[in-house]
């Protein structure tokens, strides 16, 4: 026996150390609920739990998100059921406008209500906002731009891929009103670079049209009036010498009232050609014009602008300096001037036509809401315009019978038109609420999860902690009994 170092007191206060570290332990464990309190106590599952966590905490936020998303729809198709009923009103109005019963002051006061519903269709789309952003204005509408500043891109369905499309020719005719002509054959087409197969204008409203592939793929355009070019129409007041003769294209300004495009034959081939001017409007723009031939037409340019008078039948002779009777490609001595005398009138139509149109679909400007916990887990939630203009509605009126007809037109279109975006809405609203469910499900099964590496199976710990204190304490007396042994030796020392 030694006095100077006790080994069993050390060994029992050593089993003493790891039986009050387990009771600690477990008392930790039983206080906190928990089974993994520190990364010492599972570092794996500790890993894995922090990230499963923050999942859950994510989960949970992109619940939230779904359900103001659908507080953020339910404002929107609140707001359109409102528009939805004065549309209705508006077809009352323009079908009772259609009749030939009514008087001027009847149709005035029809014009006059239909003025106010028109301005809180406006009201409405620019006023409807939550939590401070306008939602019908097309602030979360698709977005797409062109290189023409007097057309837009208005509209484009989901099918329409994120590129550049190219339009090599547009052409719609505008009415003396101001509208477009929404006769389809008035409004022309050739599609270009990235247009599917079939692409062709299926739909021209007042102020639009649409261009589809009859498969999802839709475009539709917003024409400004800008710069228009007048429409202008050719009579022929000269003699038999000229079977035809037609203006093909013109552009500002009008040439208007009689001009004579003269060929005066000599020895020279071709003939020479000159032009003079019956009036002081055509005087104006022949002055400092070019004036040129290419085969069976005749060009008066000026700058930008131009009228073509094309020449046909016998005027294609004459101008290849022909005989016309022997049909010699070699002019035969003098001949006298042939005046053709020309009667250009404006129709009071116009047209706007561009070319080398570039459309760039970007595929941005929706409402991206989070859904999921992680990157990239968004639901793009699209809100069509809603404005007079994308209705067709800006120059409806009921002032005359006709425009009344033209109006229960406008109107149907701006119903169906209204009811498409309901529709689109009442799809996002079911898919949110869906997420919201998933979400649920996904949050309910992760916690699940979750609780099973972190929380602590208090009944099991309760056992390992009653076994612990009962090693601890056994540890503290044998601790006593071993302090005890080195008092023995003294009677030895007797």
């Amino acid at each position: 026996m030694r006095i100077n170092y006790n080994a069993t007191a050390m060994r029992a206060n050593n089993a003493l150390n790891v039986a009050d570290n387990r009771v600690s332990s477990s008392l930790l464990k039983l206080s906190s609920g928990l089974k993994v309190n520190r990364a010492k106590d599972n570092p794996s599952g500790y890993a894995i739990g922090r990230r499963m966590d923050a999942q859950i905490e994510g989960v949970s936020v992109a619940t939230r998100n779904a359900n103001t998303g659908i507080s953020i729809i339910e404002t929107s198709d609140g707001a359109l059921t409102e528009v939805h009923e004065m549309l209705q009103r508006m077809n009352e109005l323009a079908i009772k406008g259609a009749t030939g019963t009514l008087t001027t002051a009847d149709r005035a006061t029809l014009d006059a209500e239909l003025v106010q519903l028109k301005q809180e269709v406006t009201r409405i789309a620019k006023d409807t906002e939550f939590n401070g952003q306008t939602l019908l204005d097309g602030t979360f509408d698709l977005k797409g731009y062109t290189n023409d500043l007097s057309i837009k891109v208005g509209y484009y369905s989901d099918d329409v891929l994120v590129k550049k499309y190219t339009v090599d020719a547009l052409t719609v005719i505008y009415n003396d009103d101001g509208k477009i002509d929404m006769d389809r054959t008035n409004a022309t087409f050739v599609p270009g670079a990235n247009f599917p197969k079939g692409s062709e204008i299926t739909a021209v409203g007042e102020n639009c049209v649409t261009i589809s592939d009859g498969n999802g793929f839709e475009i539709t355009l917003d024409i400004v009036e800008d710069n228009p070019t007048h429409i202008l129409e050719a009579e022929n007041n000269s003699a038999d010498t000229v079977a035809s003769v037609s203006v093909s294209d013109a552009r500002e300004p009008i040439v208007e009232g009689d001009f004579s495009i003269t060929l005066e034959y000599d020895n020279s081939t071709p003939p020479q050609l000159t032009v003079q001017a019956g009036n002081d409007a055509t005087t104006e723009f022949l002055d400092g014009a070019t004036i040129g031939r290419s085969g069976n037409s005749i060009s008066i340019r000026k700058g930008e602008e131009v009228v073509t008078v094309q020449l046909t039948g016998d005027a294609v002779d004459l101008l290849d300096g022909t005989n016309i009777a022997g049909n010699n490609p070699n002019p035969v001595g003098t001949r006298s001037p042939i005046s053709i005398n020309i009667s250009v009138e404006d129709t009071g139509e116009t047209y706007v036509s561009s070319r080398n149109l570039v459309l760039d679909i970007t595929g941005i400007g929706a409402m991206d809401t989070q859904i999921g916990a992680n990157e990239g887990q968004t639901l793009a939630i699209r809100i069509p315009t809603i404005s007079l203009q994308r209705l067709g509605l800006t120059g409806a009126n009921l002032m005359t019978q006709d425009s009344s007809s033209d109006a229960i037109v406008a109107v149907k279109s701006a119903i169906a038109y209204v009811s498409a975006v309901r529709s689109r809405l009442g799809a996002y609203q079911n898919r949110l609420e869906h997420t919201v469910s998933s979400l649920d499900i996904t949050s309910e099964n992760m916690t699940a999860s979750y609780s099973r590496i972190m929380d602590v199976d208090m009944s099991e710990e309760m056992t390992t902690y009653t076994s612990q204190q009962v090693v601890s304490q056994a540890a503290v007396s044998m601790l006593a009994q071993a302090n005890e042994r080195p008092s023995q030796l003294l009677q030895l020392l007797q």
